[in-house]
């Protein structure tokens, strides 16, 4: 497997450097596993292994680069392993074929998520992380939901190390989501999302970029308005800066869904399935017509933004957005400290911090960001200084080193 890994590599025409690199981890990780079949279990104890050699394991998300490495290769081969191919799009469209002991009720369950309405998306990291659990439950003999022990379970969850805390809760949380459908329509004979491990709001480790108010109009004199692909850059960066909507509502953005006359915006979350109402204030409403009149190609589709590349479909992936933003930020020539966290959703977080530093109440802003619990809009009072610095806390004396 790790020879037709290597070739692919090859055929998709990776760099010399990574090339390099992924055959070193390969090396060393062939040589652990001595022959054995391979499994997700000796691949998550070839990770322990290694980080214990070196600085220890880290359990916060927080890995060296060179650790990233390893993390990175081992799941790329299990993902080869699961999917003959790599962490792309290739997947996407190709039906999944399930275990021919798993198929029933397995698409049993995926027919039910969808009659819920779970968006296109949620239906696809599900379906992503049953392959994941099938595989690792490969190696045993298993012939049904009910041949699952807690023991099985337990396993898989040990073999999610290297993943981040908040990834670990959502995969545990997904495997309670399916057992509780199998146990209720007697797929499976006990309940065993009962003996999943508890994960009670697992806390964000990682601090959201702001952009000042000088920030974002740099970012926009740099957007070149005359052509139509700057034109609805533009309306999209000041929709976002100025309303907050998250980037899957901005893709499902409908013509319907703007009332010109009452200047609102009215949509269903593709988050929270709650309708949300915001105000189309005047810059916004005016970048948006600017577009629809010049810049937007004739489609059929209702979607407000599409690709301006035939046949002219709606965008369907933040990773669009994702490009678009750092494009700009690179050519307004601002400093970027971590390219993980300056997509688009950056505009989000900076319209929360400047909502909370002109006192706006933290409920106002759930509201305005579509939050259902106001406690997820305290997360940006950690970026907040000025609030910070209004809430010191007294020491009633005493020696403290």
């Amino acid at each position: 497997m790790i020879r037709k890994f290597d070739n692919t590599l090859l055929q998709c025409h990776y760099s010399q450097d990574s090339i390099y690199r992924y055959r070193k981890v390969l090396k060393e990780f062939e040589e652990y596993a001595n022959n054995n079949f391979f499994s997700p279990e000796i691949s998550a104890r070839f990770l322990i292994h290694k980080f214990k050699k070196t600085s220890g394991f880290i359990t916060k998300g927080k890995h060296s680069k060179k650790q990233l490495y390893y993390i990175r290769t081992i799941r790329s081969l299990e993902y080869y392993y699961l999917f003959g191919s790599f962490n792309r799009k290739t997947h996407k469209n190709r039906k999944i074929i399930w275990p021919i002991q798993f198929r029933k009720p397995i698409e049993a369950y995926i027919e039910q998520l969808q009659i819920n309405g779970r968006t296109k998306r949620y239906i696809e990291i599900i379906i992503l992380n049953l392959n994941y659990f099938l595989l690792y439950l490969n190696k045993f003999d298993i012939n049904t939901f009910s041949d699952i022990t807690q023991t099985h379970v337990s396993g898989y969850i040990a073999s999610l190390i290297g993943y981040a805390p908040r990834t670990v809760a959502a995969k545990i949380s997904i495997l309670r989501g399916l057992f509780k459908y199998m146990y209720l329509y007697e797929f499976l004979n006990k309940p065993l999302a009962n003996a999943l491990p508890k994960v009670h709001g697992v806390a964000r480790i990682n601090v959201p970029t702001i952009w000042s108010q000088s920030d974002i109009q740099k970012i926009k004199n740099v957007i070149d308005i005359s052509n139509p692909s700057g034109k609805r850059d533009y309306a999209i960066i000041l929709l976002v800066a100025r309303t907050g909507l998250r980037s899957g509502d901005v893709i499902n953005l409908k013509l319907s869904d703007i009332n010109w006359y009452k200047k609102e915006i009215i949509l269903t979350q593709s988050k929270t399935k709650e309708t949300l109402c915001l105000p189309l204030m005047d810059d916004v409403g005016w970048a948006i017509i600017d577009y629809l009149k010049t810049g937007r190609p004739i489609t059929a589709y209702k979607n407000v933004f599409v690709r301006h590349l035939a046949p002219f479909e709606p965008i369907t992936s933040s990773a669009t957005f994702y490009g678009m933003i750092t494009r700009y930020i690179a050519k307004a020539g601002l400093p970027i400290k971590n390219k993980s966290r300056i997509g688009i959703h950056s505009l989000r977080h900076s319209l929360a911090s400047e909502l909370l530093q002109n006192n706006v109440e933290i409920n106002v802003i759930a509201d305005i960001l579509g939050h259902s619990d106001p406690e997820t809009t305290r997360h940006y009072l950690s970026v907040n200084l000025k609030a910070l610095r209004q809430c010191p806390l007294e020491v009633f004396g005493g020696d403290y080193e």
